[in-house]
């Protein structure tokens, strides 16, 4: 797959902010004191960590496979597994690129359409949403008066920045819609079916049916509950983790729910794998619930980092295993 223009600037400005958010959630932090703490961690509870968010990728796979199994033949759970450990993998180097990889992959290897594919991508993404708005009203139901403190003094701090800069990208989004608009009503006039308009109308109608491939599914039981698991598997992964470090080893349900919620936020983040987003976030709301800046930020730094090295290793053993079976398809071929 070429990389492009867009997609290099893309890295650019997410590496940008990264190192933006790193500089500025890391400033404060004492790092002798994290490199004595990493070095006290107790590991096993990280390998059943990432044998857990394992399991939460297998359970992402099965549910992925139905829906793209309502385009016809269903693609077996392996195979849409290495595909999302690909995935991982390039979202690691270009923020939602993993996601165009993903749907390139079941072209190759499904003869899916892209597009198709792409719109079970964004179902996957909005249930992912869905789940994530649950949790967090059902965390400021259960303990508003702890966190109405934290996200009153969040709002304080980033509302100036948001109002400087919120104009110009109302008026970005606006100019790139115009611009959009005016291509395709160029096209529209040319009356071609090679038109732009016409291929753009045609990738629309993959895309929507793709989005609507949730009504389809043949197994709706399965479905949800698959959906269900991988966020309890999400929780149960960040939250055994705090067995390993005597500061979070009695960290609360509510607490673990919390550190779910704005972890998740973080890796929503446009940056590489939410890398300072989510240590910034998870350690800012650990001291809600008395645990110190530095050590919040141990806690996140070893969450996300296992997370990392699992993603980095699987998905390359991913890359590996299809480049085999690509090749091993064409040698079958000839």
């Amino acid at each position: 797959m070429k990389i492009s223009l867009k997609d290099i600037l893309k890295l650019i400005l997410s590496l940008g902010i990264t190192g933006y958010i790193l500089y500025n959630s890391s400033k404060t932090t004492d790092w002798n004191q994290i490199w004595e703490a990493l070095k006290s961690f107790k590991y096993e509870w990280i390998l059943l960590s990432v044998l857990l968010s394992l399991f939460s990728h297998g359970l992402r796979a099965y549910r992925w496979a139905m829906l793209l199994g309502t385009h016809g033949k269903r693609p077996s759970t392996w195979t849409a597994f290495l595909a999302v450990m690909a995935c991982y993998l390039g979202n690691m180097a270009i923020p939602r690129l993993g996601e165009v990889a993903r749907c390139t992959i079941m072209k190759e290897e499904q003869d899916i359409p892209v597009t198709f594919s792409l719109g079970t991508v964004i179902t996957d993404r909005l249930l992912d949403l869905f789940m994530l708005m649950l949790l967090a009203v059902f965390l400021l139901a259960m303990q508003f008066n702890l966190l109405k403190s934290y996200f009153s003094q969040f709002i304080d701090d980033k509302l100036p920045f948001l109002i400087t800069i919120w104009p110009y990208l109302v008026l970005a989004g606006i100019m790139g819609f115009l611009l959009v608009l005016f291509f395709i009503r160029k096209s529209k006039k040319e009356n071609n079916p090679k038109s732009i308009y016409y291929k753009i109308k045609q990738k629309w109608a993959e895309l929507i049916s793709g989005i609507k491939a949730i009504k389809k599914v043949q197994n709706p039981l399965g479905f949800w509950l698959s959906t269900l698991g991988i966020w309890v598997l999400y929780f149960a992964m960040l939250y055994v983790i705090s067995f390993g470090y005597t500061p979070t080893a009695e960290l609360s349900f509510m607490a673990g729910i919390a550190v779910l919620v704005m972890g998740s936020l973080g890796m929503a983040a446009p940056v590489n794998n939410g890398i300072g987003a989510y240590q910034a976030l998870v350690a800012s709301i650990l001291v809600v619930y008395g645990i110190s800046h530095n050590d919040g930020y141990v806690f996140a730094v070893v969450s996300h980092g296992s997370q990392v090295v699992s993603v980095i290793l699987f998905g390359f053993l991913s890359l590996l295993i299809l480049n085999f079976r690509k090749k091993r398809k064409k040698i079958d071929a000839n």
